[in-house]
């Protein structure tokens, strides 16, 4: 039988990224194999998987508050292990934790029950993307609201929304269907199924307000902008269903 060409040839790319003053874990680390996009997210110990191909690459890993670094690597083994240090970015760092604070101070000033997931709770979540994320760690089922006897009343209320915007979708809540609006970096989505395109390495926090009535995605780009500008964020409107 022919050889498999060496192209072809899958390799385990195994490590771990730490903080390069501590030498401490990070959790939640986005680690990418350059130029296939192939990545994996750190667990507690900071450790990682990655399948790729045998051959010359590149490395490239960050995390939220630190510095992000490129390591070109040539992988020839079955099996491959590898160490990655980052460096904190101590504005940045800080700047991150306040725009949490901030957020978390949002969430306490709503009246009604908020559920969150953290960096960390998302990277062992285990989930393909956010949408599944939602409904397997936060409960959160997309149904349609045309389907129900309530459809009527829902669009009633959609009139009389202060926020622009029909309801494409809806959640169950308590046997029946309540309308849903998704936000991912503060902007309003046409559609839960935004949700999809974004995966664990991508979303910093994740909130889910009053049983799905609204649902919030923070990317990891804009939780470091937020940190660099100083964002406030806005208080949030309460509907009346």
């Amino acid at each position: 039988m022919a050889a498999t060409p060496a192209a072809a040839q899958r390799v385990t790319l195994r490590g771990q990224v730490v903080d390069a003053a501590s030498g401490q874990p990070i959790q939640a680390a986005v680690v990418e194999v350059m130029p296939r996009h192939e990545s994996a997210l750190t667990d507690a110990q900071g450790r990682f998987s990655v399948r790729t191909t045998v051959g010359e690459h590149v490395i490239m890993a960050d995390a939220l508050g630190y510095g992000s670094v490129i390591m070109p690597v040539t992988f020839g083994e079955p099996m491959a292990d590898v160490q990655v240090t980052l460096e904190k970015d101590p504005v940045l760092l800080q700047g991150i934790v306040a725009t949490a604070s901030r957020l978390e101070s949002r969430r306490r000033a709503y009246p009604h029950a908020v559920r969150a997931l953290s960096a960390s709770q998302i990277a062992t979540s285990g989930a393909p993307n956010v949408q599944i994320l939602v409904r397997e760690r936060l409960g959160v089922f997309f149904t349609s609201c045309s389907g129900y006897a309530a459809a009527g009343a829902l669009a009633s209320r959609a009139r009389l929304d202060p926020w622009a915007g029909g309801f494409e979708n809806c959640v169950y809540s308590r046997g029946g269907a309540i309308p849903s609006r998704v936000y991912i970096d503060e902007v309003r989505m046409p559609d839960a199924e935004a949700l999809a395109l974004y995966g664990p390495q991508d979303v910093a926090e994740v909130e889910v307000y009053h049983n799905g009535e609204q649902i919030r995605v923070y990317t990891r780009w804009f939780m470091e902008w937020a940190a660099r500008n100083h964002y406030t964020p806005l208080p949030l409107a309460v509907a009346s269903f």
